[in-house]
């Protein structure tokens, strides 16, 4: 592989792997204060930023969502970021504004009335066996289905970074191969997951998210997953053809 293009790729993969190691901070429930504090402070919108320009090659974050950001997460507050998280995705029954699970979603999405299965779907069962091929376990496998929008960009972030070490791997003078593959097989394995499942539902639901907050940290953050979905289609596309 030629030089410019393994740095571009090795970039490339640290900044997808940390974007998508972000977003599944951003909307999973926020059970201590970590993340509204990481809004407060600064530090969430700094570590995405410089994500960005590993992701995009030097390219800055929008310099608008960037002061917008800021002004937002500012005022992140604990108590107010858990109440709306359990409004949103945590309801009793079918009367959840917005369903956090692939599976979920997507039957609600199709205009079914009933409440949705949300283990040993179609949609989870092969969110399993694609994490499994992978070499990946969920921690909370028994207790949480594993198409959890949270879950599945931890499982992004995991590919990324073993299609980083294949490509690190490639690009060196070792004789040794990659476990597991090499980046043409991790990349293969981004574009099926992004396909099968990350783009078949998360655009729509960050749109959810953006339409029926009541508070614009969670606003923000589906923005900020907006962005993210574009470069994620663009990997998704690079690596299927």
């Amino acid at each position: 592989m030629a030089d410019c293009l393994c740095d571009r790729d090795l970039h490339r993969s640290v900044g997808m792997s940390d974007l998508s190691s972000l977003l599944a901070v951003g909307f999973r429930f926020p059970g201590d204060d970590s993340l509204p504090s990481g809004l407060a402070d600064g530090s969430f919108l700094k570590d995405w930023c410089a994500s960005w320009e590993d992701a995009c090659i030097g390219e800055s974050f929008d310099e608008k969502i960037v002061s917008e950001c800021a002004e937002v997460f500012a005022r992140a507050d604990h108590a107010a970021m858990r109440r709306e998280y359990s409004r949103l995705f945590l309801a009793p029954g079918a009367d959840v504004p917005i369903w956090p699970y692939e599976s979920a979603f997507r039957h609600d999405a199709a205009g079914k009335d009933d409440v949705p299965n949300l283990f040993r779907t179609r949609a989870t069962v092969d969110v399993e066996q694609q994490m499994a091929d992978a070499g990946v376990r969920p921690k909370h496998v028994r207790t949480e289905p594993c198409d959890l929008c949270a879950t599945e960009f931890e499982f992004l972030s995991y590919l990324y970074a073993r299609w980083g070490e294949a490509v690190r791997v490639a690009c060196s003078d070792s004789d040794a191969g990659c476990e597991g593959g090499g980046p043409s097989e991790w990349g293969r394995r981004i574009a099926a997951f992004s396909d099968e499942h990350v783009l078949k539902w998360i655009p729509q639901f960050f749109s959810q998210v953006r339409k029926q907050s009541r508070i614009p940290e969670y606003r923000i953050l589906a923005k900020l997953g907006e962005c993210y979905v574009s470069e994620l289609s663009s990997d998704a596309r690079r690596f299927s053809s």
